[in-house]
């Protein structure tokens, strides 16, 4: 009869199965566009997903909480996260770990071969697969990783609070001695997602220069500030999250519920406030994100998510200037009560509460752009690392060339670079809707590396969205990242 592993999982003569198989994939014709299962799923429908009993691997995705010394506090309950599981509720705000989707690790196999990729994985190290690069951390095989349930938002350590993401561009701004308050008309949105207690760096004025205490909201754009106010019209006041990028000693990334992501800063900056959790913490690298990409094409045998999932927030086209000056949109943990589920929905532009979430990470795609780490470019040539203690940038030291040359043009991704560790960009040409149906940016010279897609692209979002035409020192207000660990 053979010996259950779990749910849907047997040995049978010594060889591990599920549902009649040991493995499952997806193969794509990069020239006809046209997609096949393979293994377990052989002869199933594509552009769906099959559902866990299938999935063993994608099934064990799931949000728990994760303490800074590497330890699972508990997990939550799959279909709502604001319970735990077994019952009780769960504390999503920061005091009992941070928000995390544990990945388990598995096994992989590529192929090319007559215009065709293949992509196979399993949870067992069968003939012909190896161990995804993911689970080779800081050089040691790794049972598990974990990637941050929401975007990332930040802990200020000075202030002892968890803030709120915010970067507004020069502006005018009334001061008002009488209440002490601060009102920004031109912008229907500024201070909406501002909390009471949260410390915002005031500059451009004449009189009002410092660190301010939020007091109040007032409305989405007038709040009072606990320190005395001297009443003035800024013409070109900027506001800013308080914000230390000090390695060791300064603020901390997080992954928790209810705050705005962190925004404004720039990869090496994120890189180092993951650190600052404590050893094995970083930002989402390339090897984890393309762990996630690899088990959502075997999922859906599909690239298009946008249309097997949903768009999630990336149709706020013309709203968003007017709204904040791109700045986040909404809070973490609008799929709270989804739990590990994937789920969309889609509000339209500039209507607040649009989201997506795969398996429990919020925001895959959408909302704000991710920084990636553990990958450097030069003129076109991607190298990559999963060691945390050597990410840096603008350096192939210590770096792996994928042996690789990119697309050296913008446009919609037609093909694929033939490598089994990860998915870029071998050519362009293909539209929203066919081949890979996602965009791709790129430029010469050194150049770091964006994905997914933020709320004001529309149709060149999505999961394979790569963005390769940026300097190191970029630092925008639309840009965010995401914790790992």
């Amino acid at each position: 009869m053979g010996i259950q592993l779990f749910d849907n999982t047997w040995i049978s003569d010594g060889i591990p199965t599920f549902k009649g198989g040991s493995y499952y994939g997806t193969q794509w014709h990069e020239l006809k566009g046209k997609y096949n299962r393979t293994g377990s799923t052989s002869g199933y429908p594509v552009g769906v997903s099959l559902g866990n009993s299938l999935l063993p691997v994608n099934a064990e995705m799931k949000r728990c909480l994760f303490l800074d010394n590497g330890t699972i506090n508990y997990y939550t309950d799959a279909n709502d996260s604001t319970l735990k599981l077994g019952g009780g509720a769960s504390t999503l705000t920061g005091a009992d770990g941070q928000v995390m989707v544990q990945i388990p690790a598995y096994y992989y196999r590529y192929n090319y071969t007559d215009n065709v990729h293949t992509w196979e994985i399993s949870p067992y190290p069968l003939i012909g697969f190896t161990l995804h690069p993911a689970f080779i951390k800081n050089n040691s095989a790794v049972p598990h990783r974990y990637i941050g349930a929401y975007e990332a938002t930040m802990y200020d350590v000075s202030a002892g609070i968890y803030t709120d993401g915010i970067y507004q561009t020069a502006v005018s701004c009334v001061f008002a001695d009488a209440d002490s308050s601060m009102t920004i008309a031109s912008r229907t949105g500024v201070f909406s997602l501002l909390t009471v207690g949260d410390k915002i760096v005031v500059s451009g004025t004449t009189n009002n220069n410092g660190t301010k205490t939020v007091a109040s909201l007032v409305s989405a754009t007038k709040i009072t500030i606990s320190e005395a106010v001297v009443g003035e019209t800024a013409a070109a006041t900027v506001i800013e999250t308080e914000k230390d990028w000090t390695a060791t000693t300064g603020d901390k990334l997080c992954s928790i519920s209810g705050k705005a992501p962190i925004n404004y800063g720039t990869r090496a900056n994120l890189r180092a406030v993951a650190k600052n959790r404590g050893a094995g913490w970083r930002q989402e690298d390339y090897d984890l994100v393309s762990a996630v990409q690899l088990l959502y094409l075997v999922e859906y045998a599909s690239f298009y998510s946008q249309s097997v999932i949903g768009a999630g927030l990336t149709d706020w086209s013309t709203a968003w200037v007017g709204y904040n000056d791109n700045n986040p949109i909404n809070n973490t943990g609008l799929s709270n009560s989804k739990g590990n589920t994937t789920f969309n929905l889609s509000k339209g532009d500039g209507v607040v509460g649009s989201y997506m979430t795969y398996r429990g990470i919020e925001n895959w795609y959408g909302h704000l752009w991710k920084w990636v780490d553990g990958i450097n470019i030069n003129n076109n040539i991607p190298y990559v690392s999963n060691n945390d203690t050597q990410f840096a940038d603008d350096t192939t030291t210590n770096y792996t060339a994928l042996g690789v040359t990119l697309i050296n043009a913008d446009g919609w991704q037609n093909t694929l670079c033939q490598i089994s560790r990860g998915f870029l960009p071998a050519s362009v040409g293909a539209t929203s809707s066919t081949k890979i149906t996602d965009y791709c940016y790129q430029a010469s010279g050194w150049r770091v590396v964006i994905l997914a897609g933020g709320a004001s692209i529309g149709a060149d979002a999505g999961a394979f969205y790569v963005a390769m035409a940026n300097a190191s020192g970029l630092a925008y207000r639309h840009l965010s990242g995401r914790l790992a660990y």
